[in-house]
């Protein structure tokens, strides 16, 4: 074999070997499984739409990035059916035999989880779970959960940090599973997922608009000033004989002319 065929097959092998890239069906998947847990908790186990987020994961290329968590769901989708199933068994079977039916069956995610996690091998964690990496999962959605404030959990002593998710729709239509969520993180990994304790904030009320300056107010007019006082009316005294004030004289008789 020559020098130059032997790079050939070199590469080759190289190539075929490396890892792929993230796979399209895994994502797809992975919303509608944090979607149906996040509106039927257990019983979305038994929603059929569930069949739909097993054939995407069945779709996923096990030589991409997202092959291990695939298998892992799929571990985790099969141990939680199974839990279903008895747990409906068993209610069925004290519902037949007259007697009050038990308690619900809690399934808790995380033990569901871990036993996928030990059927698909060492080494591979659930990426919304318990010890996923608050680093990579920020990473890989552009950075959607926002670290808040500090928690500290009695009993178990645990502590770190409550992180949110981003209120955006691009962030919700990523993580629709953790929409009103709080989840815990500790040392950098997912400690626990809880119901959000607390309450959204009222947005502020918007304020008044500015109505400007006060309109003038019209001054009133003076009042008309009163007419002027006349007087006492003037009265003329008339004597008999005499001429009457302001009239001419009458011409002396004749004779009597000067």
């Amino acid at each position: 074999m020559s020098r130059r065929a032997a790079t050939c097959l070199v590469a080759i092998v190289l190539c075929g070997c490396r890892p792929k890239g993230p796979d399209e069906n895994y994502h797809q998947a992975s919303a509608l499984y944090q979607q149906l847990y996040a509106q039927e908790l257990d019983d979305a186990y038994g929603d059929p739409r569930m069949d739909e987020v097993v054939a995407l994961l069945k779709k996923v290329d096990e030589r991409s990035v997202d092959g291990p968590a695939a298998q892992t769901m799929l571990g985790a989708i099969q141990h939680g059916r199974e839990a279903l199933a008895k747990e409906r068994a068993e209610r069925e079977k004290s519902n037949a035999a007259a007697v009050e039916p038990p308690a619900p069956v809690n399934i808790d995610p995380s033990q569901i989880l871990a036993a996928g996690q030990a059927d698909a091998g060492p080494g591979v964690q659930d990426p919304y779970g318990p010890g996923a990496s608050i680093a990579e999962l920020n990473s890989q959605t552009g950075g959607c959960l926002v670290d808040n404030e500090p928690f500290h959990e009695q009993g178990t002593n645990a502590s770190g940090t409550v992180y949110r998710l981003a209120p955006s729709e691009a962030c919700k239509g990523k993580l629709p599973g953790m929409v009103g969520q709080a989840v815990l993180v500790s040392g950098g990994k997912i400690y626990r997922r809880v119901a959000d304790p607390r309450p959204p904030q009222a947005a502020p009320a918007p304020a008044a608009p500015d109505a400007g300056p006060p309109a003038a107010v019209p001054r009133p007019r003076p009042a008309a000033p009163p007419p002027a006082d006349a007087g006492e009316p003037q009265y003329q005294i008339v004597v008999p004989g005499l001429p009457q004030p302001g009239a001419t004289p009458p011409p002396p008789p004749e004779g009597q002319q000067q």
